[in-house]
């Protein structure tokens, strides 16, 4: 249960920030657009801009329509990459007057508008597009994923199909397509489709949210739970060769940190870390560029570039606690607890209010079995922050360990008031209560209900054990028995052979008409369960499943 923070950071310092216009004197013909400022821009970016204006004003007087046409759209691609999208948008209009049968700049116009927030507009004119390029497939997606978004279910259902005509292997329609089957109720139709998107496209992180609601839906729970707890952000794309165009115009630091920052979230560090090397070579002095190369780095658990990364950066920022911080990371993915502990107490000892730092010390300290001082630092974290239910369990789970099962309870009952009852310490609680030495009836009833409560929203594998205690302890040892074996299917389901030996435990105590004795039992730490902490996920993603 180790808390992970630090995602790529994209605010950076380049030593001189330029905020200049066009050299002044220099008015621009009536035609074209105002240049935008060019504020908080790197130099080269902003020359780089101040040179395509420059071709805007030194298109020949006797150039063609198309001629001219070429240049601006052109000129407008550069604006469209460095997300200065009205003056893109006012370049590509001017582009289309001058070729009215130009499809690429009313692709790109309503790739712009649909950014700026214009859905009519953007529909228009995608809608242009295919009637002069019916099988743009490009155009196709983004207009039914735009109408997807506005509603028009029955429009968005028939350019998906119409894609799939096109291309009967394209994951981005199937994907469309079960979204709003499962939208429209047809959940086994969702299944179908989002299976298939998943075959196709298995890294596509995003369908597996959707692909978990629909497999819920139809009663398929433990897959459901496998499936929504590995979501991402990541969707199937057709290739889109002028948006590529778009995205590969740009120089500087800041296009690519944001790119690399993309990747990352979606999970492709490959791909993330050669945004960030561009970002490097861009900005060598900037301390950011180096600690996202190393976030990247230490995902493909490349640890001693990585290492690099971070001295780097401190180097440039002696006062980055995240720099310490992610290094201390490292430490505990290695399995090096002391190490980790050193570096987070320098992140502390620079920001002792770092919260995050102080709950993977404490995290850290509870490997080493230093349950007390642990529980001591979780205690800080959960004072400064109430709501951080993972640092209540955390210090429960430490009480238990110290065999203080008294103020174990004390600690989870203010866990629940002050989390609104998070569900895993309403799960922690009906263990606690399960394995108590003299079980009130009552309360293990109110238990049970609570927790089958939770169960009838999602079924997960650890409120499905504590159910299994919970049967034990009223003496239902049958039932605790089926629900236990449940508990064993789901963790092989999931290729957990180690969480498996962990249940049989329990099970065998069932079989032989006892209760559970441990709340919270678990294998003993290993290295591996240290590499779950990393400084660079998401926060959607910040807490283990264990503590």
């Amino acid at each position: 249960m180790n808390r992970r923070k630090s995602e790529p950071r994209t605010t950076f310092t380049i030593g001189t920030l330029l905020g200049f216009m066009l050299v002044a004197g220099c008015s621009a013909p009536s035609r074209w657009p105002p240049a935008p400022p060019l504020v908080g821009l790197e130099e080269n970016v902003a020359v780089h801009l101040s040179e395509e204006y420059a071709r805007l004003e030194a298109i020949p007087d006797d150039s063609t329509a198309e001629q001219r046409s070429e240049v601006i759209g052109d000129v407008a691609i550069s604006y469209h990459g460095y997300d200065l999208l009205l003056m893109a948008s006012s370049l590509y209009r001017l582009a289309i007057e001058d070729a009215p049968r130009q499809t690429r700049w009313k692709y790109l116009l309503a790739r712009v508008e649909g950014s700026l927030g214009n859905a009519q507009d953007a529909i228009s004119h995608y809608q242009a597009v295919l009637r002069e390029k019916p099988d743009h497939l490009p155009a196709l997606a983004a207009l039914a994923e735009l109408q997807r978004e506005q509603g028009l279910e029955a429009v968005a259902i028939a350019h998906f199909k119409k894609m799939l005509d096109i291309d009967p292997l394209c994951a981005q329609a199937l994907t469309g397509l079960g979204r709003l089957a499962l939208q429209g109720g047809d959940a086994q139709q969702a299944v179908t489709y989002l299976e298939e998107a998943l075959r196709l496209s298995p890294g596509a992180t995003g369908v597996r949210y959707p692909y978990g609601l629909a497999l819920r839906n139809i009663g398929r729970t433990d897959e459901a739970v496998i499936q929504m707890s590995s979501r991402g952000d990541a969707f199937p794309m057709v290739p889109d060769r002028w948006l590529a165009e778009v995205r590969s115009r740009p120089i500087g630091a800041r296009i690519p940190l944001n790119r690399g920052t993309t990747f990352f979230k979606e999970g492709f560090y490959e791909k993330a870390l050669e945004q960030f090397e561009l970002a490097v070579n861009a900005a060598p002095d900037a301390a950011t560029a180096h600690l996202n190369k190393g976030s990247a780095l230490a995902k493909l658990k490349r640890y001693p570039e990585a290492i690099q990364c971070y001295q780097e950066a401190l180097r440039l920022d002696s006062s980055s606690t995240t720099a310490w911080f992610d290094i201390g990371v490292i430490h505990a993915a290695r399995g090096d607890d002391d190490g980790a502990i050193e570096c987070y107490d320098r992140a502390l000892l620079a920001s002792p209010s770092n919260t995050d730092a102080r709950f993977n010390r404490a995290n850290a300290l509870r490997r080493l079995k230093k349950f007390e001082i642990a529980a001591q630092e979780m205690r800080r974290v959960r004072t400064e922050l109430p709501g951080q239910s993972a640092a209540w369990l955390a210090e429960v789970v430490c009480f238990i360990r110290l065999d203080s099962l008294e103020e174990a309870m004390k600690v989870c009952v203010e866990g629940l008031s002050a989390t609104g009852r998070h569900r895993r310490l309403v799960s922690l609680h009906a263990r606690l209560l399960a394995t108590s030495e003299q079980p009130v009836a009552s309360e293990i009833d109110q238990s049970l209900a609570e927790i089958d409560r939770l169960l009838a929203k999602q079924t997960t594998l650890e409120e499905v054990e504590s159910k299994a205690m919970l049967l034990a302890a009223s003496g239902r040892h049958a039932d605790a028995l089926r629900w236990q074996d449940a508990a064993i299917g789901a963790a092989r389901n999931a290729n957990r052979d180690d969480i498996v030996k962990r249940l049989q435990g329990n099970r065998d105590l069932y079989s032989r008409g006892f209760s559970a004795s441990d709340p919270w039992p678990e294998e003993e730490p290993s290295p591996s369960s240290a590499a779950e902490e990393s400084s660079t996920g998401s926060a959607d993603a910040s807490q283990d499943t264990s503590p």
